[in-house]
């Protein structure tokens, strides 16, 4: 490829980050950078007594349903908790609104995010620290925050190899087998680091007076990655990348269950 060529495909994806970001209607950009993070903040302000009761999860009171999807949009520390929630919020809803020009897609995935991953992130919250015999409250903006960002991560992908990543179905197209191999052990990899980013954001670790609640940030980041997977199956035709993303998510999640098996063991 000579400079010249790379120089105009460089230009050609500049272009298309210009042509996203102008995509997007003003009702979206209020939607999801003014409204939403405004209810964080309103619900933030409410008293402590009224989200104790009614918005933030207690694993040990598992009647109050409201709280499974409630939970995931409070906060009760104005910082670090909810900026630094925020913060990656922006960054990954701006980067997602710069590489994603399949608005369909990004329906699904913003519905999963939003709706699905506060359920699921919740119910194995519940779940877990119910084996381990404990009654912990859980609340945040973080399991959703860690959806987006295996969004973003796939995201970059998409943008940066397109149309490209059908040819990793076909060898034959390749001029050389052993750069075709070279560049399906290089996908493989980083598809690989993605998920070890989930594993990373799953662990259980002491910040200030509190414990941050690995299992939602995993479950919401594998929720991602499995509906990003499972619309990329339903609606494009690359076997090569489907099966490695599976793989990934898949040791990803025997892993986790490994680590999380650990800690009833041993205690978080």
């Amino acid at each position: 490829m000579g400079e010249a060529e790379t120089s105009g495909n460089f230009r050609i994806k500049l272009d298309q980050l210009k042509t996203n970001l102008g995509s997007w209607t003003a009702l979206e950009w209020t939607l999801f950078f003014v409204v939403i993070p405004v209810i964080l903040f309103m619900i933030y302000l409410l008293p402590l007594g009224i989200k104790d009761s009614f918005f933030i999860l207690n694993t040990g009171e598992m009647g109050r349903i409201q709280t499974w999807f409630l939970n995931s949009y409070t906060h009760s520390e104005l910082y670090p908790h909810l900026v630094s929630n925020l913060v990656l919020y922006f960054f990954a809803l701006f980067a997602i609104f710069s590489l994603e020009n399949d608005k369909r897609r990004f329906r699904v995935m913003a519905v999963s995010s939003f709706g699905l991953v506060p359920i699921i992130s919740s119910l194995l919250t519940i779940g877990l620290f119910q084996i381990l015999g404990f009654q912990v409250q859980s609340q945040g903006f973080s399991a959703i925050v860690a959806a987006l960002l295996a969004y973003m991560f796939i995201s970059i992908i998409l943008w940066i190899l397109g149309d490209t990543l059908i040819d990793f179905d076909h060898p034959e197209y390749s001029r050389s087998k052993v750069l075709f191999y070279l560049m399906c052990a290089l996908l493989t990899f980083i598809l690989a680091l993605i998920v070890v980013e989930g594993l990373y954001l799953g662990l259980f670790m002491n910040v200030g007076n509190s414990t941050n609640n690995g299992i939602a940030h995993f479950g919401g980041f594998i929720t991602g990655l499995i509906v990003f997977l499972i619309y990329d199956i339903w609606t494009e035709q690359r076997k090569y990348f489907h099966m490695t993303l599976g793989i990934a998510i898949g040791m990803g999640i025997l892993w986790y269950g490994n680590y999380l098996f650990s800690l009833t063991v041993n205690g978080v």
